[in-house]
């Protein structure tokens, strides 16, 4: 009787572990990260009788968390690119809501400021026109301001979001380390049964932290599991835990770099970190932001360099030639702050602003004595060495549209950031306060002068277009060129000082050159570029003189104007005046450039996310509870807890039986 009481009463204790296993899956089939369990039996050890060998009933031989790590890592790495996107995603299509939106974008202010330059150019002497014409130049300007702030602004917020992703990121690794310590020790206590529910807590702990940065995951033999973030950064080792911070670049204050400290000490790892929410804020920031704003200050810099350029080859309505529209742009040079103190002293100027590219760039000094090397940061492109002393420093040596001047001892490893368009459209400024100091006309002007031979008008029909000129630091206002034709020799006599005297000559032929032949007096009179056409007669004269009193002449006003159709941005220093698009086409390329990055991450989140929901579901197949199949698991347990005790009771019964048999 003995044998079958034990075997009523390990079925009894089996079933209740199996009711109370199938109860909790039930209790927690709602619980976050909740892996199903089911209670393992196996036979206890048989007893040997003489009719060979007896069973003795059932054991618990444990309770099995039903997981599968390969899925479960599936599950982590899916999302860790899902969050990265998602955060991508969020942040680009802000910045392409407020770049392509008419109202704040600046295509639709760009357009009002040439469109009210043209009406200048039709009504060069109304003020109310030059008025307006100010009037549209400092919203340009404003909207300049207000772009770039956004994006200054989007850039202080990701710095606060990086710096709350670090705090989390240092929460979740105090947490693992303590529940890798609860494991080792649960394990230790119950003599190697894993600690089921612990480790379902270290799973959503893990979920959490691939949400915030991309991880892997090595198991240890004592049930730990060391975490690496980075390319190979132990972010908890057991319960030892390192830490992430946020500080300020030593190369751009304005931005944060990522900082890991262990027990060896603190290292920037900004550059080593992927994926989770940190990954996309990162990526934005080098893909999207960075670039954006430096383009949109390429868009400033030719603006205000091409336009003051041609300026101040105009005239005012005082008769002054016009100053600069704008400020003149200046190239952002920043030392790292790890510099050797004392640090040479960098300097960048403009050289060519159509040149221009839409790069950072980093100059380091090597190991050589006066030796630095150039790097265009935005696809690492290295130029030949920089020596100090030769070419280096200079005014001519062109490097993207800039130059370089170093002065001073370097030491190796001293960096320089260089920005040459970062900051151009938030220290744009609008430098004309007077309407009519808007040089809307010509410095020079042409004119027929007579027949110096045969007192009169000219006799031909010789004429000498208006002047165009690029110099306006030569013009002379007192003194006037003259040009006289000379049949016989096929040239015009050109007197440049008024003195009567020929200072050169240029070669006209009328039978072959009537149709137009283009002129350049270089080095004087502001280098003006002028063409004749037609047939002079000998002794037929023309004068360039200086444009008094041109109150009506647009000229200027129209070559001002036509800058809006003149490709005159993002050229290359291999050729010259190759450049390549217009300020309105530069900003075209921003609108469409960020927008095809926001999109395209769009459609990539869309896409990771039915991967990791897929991921997910396979996860929970294995690891899910499934209602029914618990409710079915109860039924089936109760039934054999009652069949167990029944067997109690048969055997009760037996041994009564037995008892009141001998007693006769």
């Amino acid at each position: 009787m003995a044998g079958l009481l034990d075997i009523g009463t390990s079925g009894l204790l089996a079933f209740q572990r199996s009711l109370s296993t199938t109860g909790h899956n039930i209790a927690n089939s709602d619980t976050q990260g909740y892996s199903r369990q089911r209670t393992q039996l196996a036979t206890r050890v048989p007893m040997l009788t003489g009719a060979g060998w007896v069973g003795t009933g059932v054991k618990v031989a444990g309770v099995q968390r039903m997981y599968d790590n390969f899925l479960a890592t599936q599950v982590r790495s899916t999302q860790s690119v899902s969050s990265e996107l998602e955060v991508y995603s969020t942040h680009a299509t802000i910045m392409d809501d407020i770049l392509a939106d008419p109202n704040i974008g600046l295509d639709p202010t760009l357009q009002s400021f040439f469109d009210t330059m043209q009406l200048l150019a039709d009504d060069p002497s109304s003020i109310a026109t030059r008025q307006l014409l100010m009037s549209e130049t400092q919203s340009m300007v404003d909207r300049f301001h207000g772009l770039s702030r956004q994006f200054t602004d989007m850039r202080g917020q990701l710095n606060q979001e990086m710096s709350n992703l670090t705090t989390e990121i240092n929460g979740l690794a105090e947490s693992l380390g303590r529940i890798n310590q609860s494991i080792i020790e649960a394990i230790g206590a119950s003599g190697g049964d894993d600690p089921n529910d612990l480790l379902d807590q270290r799973e959503v702990l893990l979920g959490e932290l691939s949400e915030k940065v991309d991880i892997s995951v090595v198991p240890q033999d004592d049930g730990a599991w060391n975490i690496f973030i980075g390319k190979g950064q132990a972010l908890v080792i057991g319960s030892s835990t390192s830490t992430l911070s946020v500080q300020l670049s030593t190369a751009d204050v304005s931005e944060y770099d990522i900082a890991f400290t262990d027990f060896t000490g603190t290292n920037v790892i900004t550059d080593q970190l992927s994926g989770g929410e940190i990954g996309g804020l990162l990526s934005f920031r080098d893909e999207i932001l960075n670039p954006g704003q430096n383009q949109l200050g390429l868009i400033a810099v030719g603006i205000s360099d091409r336009l003051n350029a041609q300026h101040q080859l105009g005239l005012d309505l005082n008769g002054d030639q016009g100053g600069p529209i704008f400020g003149d742009p200046a190239v952002q040079v920043m030392p790292n702050g790890n510099n050797a103190i004392p640090a040479p002293t960098v300097t960048a100027q403009f050289v060519n602003t159509g040149n221009l590219t839409t790069s950072d760039y980093q100059l380091e000094a090597t190991g050589v004595a006066g030796q630095y090397v150039l790097t265009r940061l935005s696809d690492g492109h290295r130029f030949p060495p920089i020596d100090t002393a030769a070419p280096y420093p200079n005014t001519t040596t062109e490097i993207d549209g800039f130059n370089l001047t170093i002065s001073g001892a370097a030491t190796t490893g001293d960096k320089f950031l260089i920005r040459p368009t970062r900051n151009a459209a938030e220290s744009m400024t609008f430098e004309v306060n007077d309407a009519r100091k808007l040089a809307a006309a010509a410095p020079l002007r042409s004119q027929a002068a007579g027949n110096t031979l045969t007192p009169g008008p000219n006799l031909g029909n010789g004429l000498v277009s208006q002047p165009v000129v690029s110099d306006a630091a030569t013009i002379d206002p007192a003194t006037d060129i003259s040009l006289v034709f000379d049949a016989a020799n096929s040239r015009f006599d050109v007197d440049l000082d008024g003195d009567g005297a020929t200072d050169t000559t240029l070669a006209y032929d009328p039978a072959n050159d009537h149709a137009g032949k283009i002129f350049t007096l270089s080095g004087d009179h502001g280098d003006p570029e002028f063409t004749i056409t037609g047939t002079p007669r000998d002794g037929d004269s023309f004068v360039i003189e200086f444009n008094s009193n041109g109150i009506g002449d647009n000229r200027n006003a129209l070559l001002m104007a036509e800058l809006q159709h003149s490709n005159t941005l993002l050229g290359s220093t291999s050729a010259a005046n190759d450049e390549t698009a217009t300020f309105q086409e530069v900003y075209g390329q921003l609108v469409a450039d960020v927008g095809s990055k926001t999109r395209n991450a769009q459609v990539n989140s869309e896409a990771t996310d039915g991967l990791l929901e897929r991921h997910q579901m396979a996860l929970s197949s294995v690891s899910g509870v499934n209602l029914d199949e618990e409710a079915a698991n109860l039924i089936k347990y109760q039934q054999a807890y009652q069949a167990s005790a029944q067997l109690i009771a048969v055997a009760n019964t037996l041994f009564d039986t037995l008892l009141s048999a001998v007693r006769r």
